[in-house]
């Protein structure tokens, strides 16, 4: 039985959540109060999960701390995932929860549902969930499950309306130079062969050209180093999952 809302008690836990993650430049993203339906696993047998937190970037938030941190600075690859599951998981220990991240799978954990449950959010025709605010600028990092109530925080539950049905002119499909992008379709082969053959193309150089020609979230577009960043880490996970295919592994 979930205990009566306290409002003051939700305001103080919110201003903690956002203080801990402001030190890391990521957002809290909302939350939902957590039921079977959710998948989201218990810490144990007697501890189930009653909240669950997402947390993320909206734009380059992170960019400056993460930049300078020893998992962006060794060269060891995958740096962005190994600092979200150290940051993930102090942050959980801090406040009291079990950290849980959308990598590392198979089995991944929904995160593309809990996100849908806690922000207002819609599918993008660039495939990627868009933001009424954000647009396509943001990411979720990793999310923190609590065995206590803390209310929902998300700013609107549903998407009241999909907002790429209401941009008429969508240049994001325009934008493509292979045309990569059908509005319910992304075929990977034809983009991955453009980058790889158009090393110094926008696309290539700095960040997908569909994706920049979105006009929703433009103030939260990536910076230049981040966007190469991720950019960068595309084209290296497609050229290694080519290399399985080809290999048998």
């Amino acid at each position: 039985m979930r205990g009566p809302f306290d409002l003051e008690i939700f305001l103080k836990d919110y201003q903690i959540m956002e203080s801990h993650a402001d030190r890391y430049g990521l957002v809290v993203r909302g939350s939902f109060q957590v039921d079977d339906s959710d998948n989201v696993p218990c810490m144990t047998a007697d501890e189930p999960a009653r909240t669950l937190v997402l947390f993320g970037n909206a734009g380059s938030s992170l960019w400056e701390v993460f930049s300078e941190s020893p998992e962006y600075l060794d060269g060891e690859g995958e740096s962005m995932d190994r600092w979200s599951r150290r940051i993930g998981q102090q942050m959980a220990d801090e406040l009291g929860g079990w950290a849980l991240f959308p990598f590392g799978g198979p089995p991944y954990h929904p995160f593309i549902e809990w996100a849908r449950k806690a922000e207002d959010l819609a599918n993008s025709r660039l495939g990627m969930l868009i933001h009424p605010r954000y647009g396509l600028w943001h990411a979720y990092r990793f999310a923190i499950a609590f065995p206590r109530d803390f209310g929902d925080w998300n700013r609107a539950g549903a998407m009241r309306q999909d907002i790429c049905i209401s941009c008429k002119e969508q240049p994001c499909l325009a934008a493509c130079p292979v045309e990569a992008f059908n509005g319910d379709h992304y075929d990977v082969d034809s983009c991955f062969a453009y980058l790889e053959a158009r090393t110094q193309s926008p696309c290539r150089q700095v960040t997908c050209q569909a994706r920049l020609a979105c006009p929703y979230g433009t103030e939260f577009r990536y910076d230049a180093a981040h966007a190469q960043f991720h950019m960068d880490a595309y084209v290296r996970s497609i050229s290694a999952r080519i290399y399985r295919e080809n290999h048998g592994e």
